[in-house]
């Protein structure tokens, strides 16, 4: 049996900074409908959602009605747990409109297909009693369904020492936007990571996880309307204006138009570039999104600076006087951008 473990989608999620934030929303709807026509051109029998399928109580009636419009023409089945941004409201529409998914509760549920046990429950704190409940037949195919993270209990704790004996043979978890893979004890467990990035901080493949539990595997699929794509652009040895222009637009000429791009400039910045001024200007609405983030030391001789007599030299002298490196180069390196007409970063 085929099963696709998804989560972390977030419907309508308000996506500030890209430039068609209502067009975006609308791609990750698609992306749903995607994975959905995935598993029924792959046979698969059911999809599992661990947790945040909507952004708190953001989602639209309208975006609701679109998820049930792609649950009620599939031809798997849906097990939907709510995970921690999912206000209730939408939930409970989407449980009116389409009443045949199998929603989690607050204590363990169960649901059978065939040989195959899907369970899980809403985290909470304190509950450590609740884990002492989980009762599983080892003679079948268990997968449990849990939306928390691993390391941190602040949501909801996951007992790994019950996951590890309680005779699952995998585990779907959300909450983390990036696939990766565990065990506890013999069992297996991951997340599936995002279906779709949403902003910058979402910098790994999205996509979801396929059970094949007759074969006992899992796989990544990955899948992918726009991706983050990061590009280091080194600045050392540019000298002009002009000649950063022409590195920058040869650093990002591979990079798709379509994406978000991630520009991170390094390497040593000459004195007297405009490194903001000139990205902004190649870069600015050529990508989906952008994020110019600056990590360049200043090439310049700071103790020949402060012997001048210029209000550039007086503010290199009270600089130098700090005691935390750190803060002295972040101090020196946005003062001398200032000075020399360049917005800091």
């Amino acid at each position: 049996m085929k099963i696709i473990h998804t989560a972390d989608i977030h419907l309508d999620s308000p996506l500030c900074g890209v430039a068609d934030p209502n067009g975006r929303r609308h791609e990750l709807l698609s992306a749903l409908n995607e994975l959905s026509a995935y598993a029924d051109n792959c046979g698969v029998r059911a999809v599992i959602v661990a947790g945040d399928l909507f952004d708190e109580n953001n989602a639209s009636e309208q975006t609701v009605r679109s998820v049930a419009d792609i649950v009620s023409r599939s031809k798997a089945d849906w097990f939907v747990l709510r995970g921690n941004h999912g206000g209730s409201a939408p939930y409970a529409l989407l449980k009116g409109l389409c009443p045949q998914i199998k929603f989690f509760g607050e204590d363990w549920t169960y649901y059978e297909l065939g040989n195959v046990t899907v369970c899980g429950r809403e985290l909470g704190v304190n509950d450590e009693e609740n884990w002492l409940r989980l009762r599983l037949d080892g003679a079948r195919y268990n997968i449990v369904v849990l939306h928390g993270d691993v390391d941190d209990p602040s949501y909801g704790a996951i007992d790994k020492n019950v996951l590890a004996s309680c005779g699952a043979k995998y585990v779907a978890l959300g909450h983390r936007h990036a696939f990766c893979e565990y065990r506890f004890g013999k069992v297996r467990a991951s997340y599936c990571g995002a279906l779709e990035s949403r902003g910058f901080d979402e910098c790994a493949q999205t996509g979801f996880v396929e059970i094949d539990t007759d074969a006992d595997k899992i796989k990544f699929v990955n899948q992918a309307l726009r991706t983050v794509v990061t590009k280091r652009i080194d600045v050392t040895g540019v000298q002009s204006d002009l000649a950063l222009e022409r590195t920058i637009s040869d650093a990002v000429a591979d990079a798709s138009k379509r994406n978000y791009l991630n520009a991170v400039f390094c390497g040593e910045l000459s004195d007297g570039l405009h490194l903001s001024m000139v990205a902004s200007r190649v870069l600015e609405g050529k990508f989906f999104a952008l994020r110019i983030k600056d990590e360049t030391s200043a090439k310049t001789d700071i103790r020949a600076v402060s012997e001048e007599v210029s209000l550039r030299g007086e503010f290199v002298k009270l600089a130098m006087q700090l005691s935390d490196e750190q803060l002295k180069k972040d101090v020196l390196k946005m003062g001398l951008a200032v000075l020399s007409g360049e917005a800091p970063q």
